[in-house]
């Protein structure tokens, strides 16, 4: 059983921080995955939110067979939440390569979902299966979105919600059914007042070397130094780059700049490291 201080009011975030800020992967995922199946969390509508967690921030690569066992004595112990997990449960299975059954959780969750009001219905579930779906079954992911978009006009949406459903929508197809009366509708939003904006002067890039092997804690300081006054890439050079940085900057200097990597990248793209982690869980982390 976890502390009574982890309960009523559940300060599992902080904990979980905690654990993430020690550089404890498995902690953080062994601590949720315990609140998660603790007794006193039963009927907590704050647990698929929580499983959302787990599986963004702290089940990384290897671990998704893991969650889905937990998921699996997570449904055991609360059946109603089969429906609400279908969708994560999805997306761990398209990680691991199992395009059909993810697939058929989504469906289901869809058929499930068909049966109820518009105003009863999980609006999020359509987006977020469609990019689930979408590498597997382009036509099944729009036919989510022109779901997606119908509800949302039913149950009178905002234009920039329209536009954000119909934006993705386009991404597998083109246009949908719903396209026009979006565009309409957009058309009789009011315009916003322009504003001057004031002129920022950009910041010059700086293209620094990377070479396997290199002090990756090092490279991140020396990054986030000139990130003060530049803006940073990274060229990664091969393993036989020379030694001496003058040399380096001369090869960077020859390199095809298309190559470069932007830094830092996003919390949760690909490290610039090449490691295949997420940067936070890599050269990002705190630790």
């Amino acid at each position: 059983m976890l502390p009574d201080h982890l309960f009523s009011p559940l300060d599992l975030d902080a904990a979980l921080e905690r654990a993430y800020d020690r550089g404890e992967e498995r902690a953080a995922w062994e601590l949720l995955a315990d609140a998660l199946m603790d007794p006193r969390a039963r009927g907590d509508r704050r647990i698929p939110a929580y499983v959302v967690e787990l599986i963004d921030d702290y089940t990384v690569d290897g671990w998704e067979q893991d969650t889905l066992d937990l998921l699996h004595d997570l449904i055991g112990v609360e059946p109603a939440l089969s429906g609400p997990l279908r969708a994560p449960m999805a997306e761990l299975h398209g990680q691991l390569g199992d395009s059909a059954t993810a697939l058929r959780l989504l469906r289901t969750r869809r058929t499930e979902l068909g049966r109820l009001p518009d105003e009863e219905r999980d609006e999020e579930f359509y987006p977020a299966a469609a990019m689930i779906a979408g590498p597997f079954d382009s036509a099944f992911a729009a036919d989510l979105l022109d779901e997606a978009l119908r509800l949302a006009l039913n149950l009178g949406r905002p234009p920039a919600t329209l536009r954000y459903l119909d934006l993705l929508r386009r991404r597998f197809g083109g246009p949908g059914p719903l396209s026009d009366q979006v565009e309409a509708l957009a058309a009789t939003e009011p315009k916003a007042p322009k504003t001057t904006q004031p002129v920022i002067e950009k910041k010059p890039t700086v293209r620094l070397p990377y070479v396997p092997g290199d002090d990756l804690q090092a490279l991140e300081a020396r990054f986030k130094k000139a990130d003060l006054e530049t803006r940073v890439a990274v060229v990664h050079l091969g393993d036989d780059a020379p030694a001496s940085e003058e040399e380096r900057l001369e090869l960077v200097a020859a390199t095809d700049p298309d190559d470069d990597i932007a830094w830092p990248p996003g919390r949760n793209d690909s490290c610039w490291c090449g490691s295949d982690r997420k940067y936070k869980k890599c050269c990002g982390s705190p630790v």
